[in-house]
């Protein structure tokens, strides 16, 4: 079901259809941001190389972060397109288990909707945690949102809002109810996002209730890659037919055994309605 958004402006309106079909209402976005949080990441070493498979496969949007971004730009203009969403923030939160993991997660801005702008991009993007053990670091986070939100409004600037639960916070282990993402894509929703980016909550059932209550397209992150391509044609399948807008899924993609492959037969679930398994047959997945 196409998700009709509310008045956005026109500067907002011809950025945000790059990025998700104003028609259909479906987007196929990839998320290449992942060295910001973690430095060096396996499938990102050559990005030249990724955004032009990106290109071919007729990727719509990708995540960028500001270093990268300022590198690569010739090739997104060489290669008309994916279209740019620029990474604005960084985080501790997905250091859980290592040397370098704090008690909690924390969230701070590296980049401007200025930034943005002069890059060419048609959407920004940060993080809104919530949840987290010190009540403190939801405030900044809260805070670093609204700022972002007044500055993408003033410019006509998508604003996409990647809500999630804050890992090893207050909700435990479990960040992935449907009550929790329900919660927090709200918060989203009311802090002025205009596409909201959130976690898998559990069954296509929770995901289709949580997009039809939203009132701006949803898009689902991927997290890490599943045991096999198939699995992540069927989730994404499950994602569009649910009613989401489509997905931003980043290791998923980038780390399959043949990302080029893997990035057309997404696209085919996703713009063309083709099956799960009719996509990776297509693809020779």
């Amino acid at each position: 079901m196409t998700k009709i958004p509310g008045p956005l402006g026109t500067g907002k309106a011809v950025r945000q259809a790059r990025l998700i079909d104003p028609v259909r209402g479906r987007g196929f976005c990839v998320a290449f941001d992942h060295a910001l949080q973690l430095g060096a990441c396996p499938g990102q070493e050559h990005p030249e190389e990724s955004l032009a498979q990106m290109a071919e496969a007729k990727v719509d949007a990708v995540i960028l972060p500001l270093g990268t971004a300022q590198r690569v730009g010739p090739v997104l203009a060489r290669n008309r397109g994916p279209a740019l969403i620029l990474r604005l923030d960084q985080t501790t939160m997905w250091r859980e288990g290592t040397p370098l993991d704090y008690p909690d997660g924390h969230t701070r801005l590296v980049a401007s909707v200025e930034d943005a702008l002069r890059l060419g991009a048609d959407a920004v993007i940060t993080y809104l945690f919530v949840g987290h053990n010190d009540p403190a670091e939801e405030t900044r986070c809260m805070q670093a949102n609204a700022a972002v939100n007044a500055a993408a409004r003033a410019a006509g600037m998508p604003h996409i809002i990647e809500t999630m639960s804050a890992r090893h916070a207050l909700p435990g282990s479990d960040v992935f109810t449907a009550d929790l993402v329900k919660w927090h894509t709200r918060i989203g929703v009311e802090m002025g996002a205009d596409i909201i980016k959130t976690d898998w909550p559990g069954s296509a059932t929770a995901l289709a209730a949580i997009a039809k209550s939203l009132p701006v397209p949803m898009m689902l992150a991927g997290g890490a890659r599943q045991n096999s391509d198939i699995e992540t044609l069927r989730q994404v399948s499950d994602i569009v037919h649910a009613g989401a807008a489509g997905i931003l899924f980043g290791r998923a993609i980038f780390q399959a055994g043949n990302p080029l492959a893997m990035m057309k037969a997404c696209h085919a679930v996703i713009h063309e309605d083709l099956s799960a398994p009719e996509a990776a047959s297509r693809f020779g997945l």
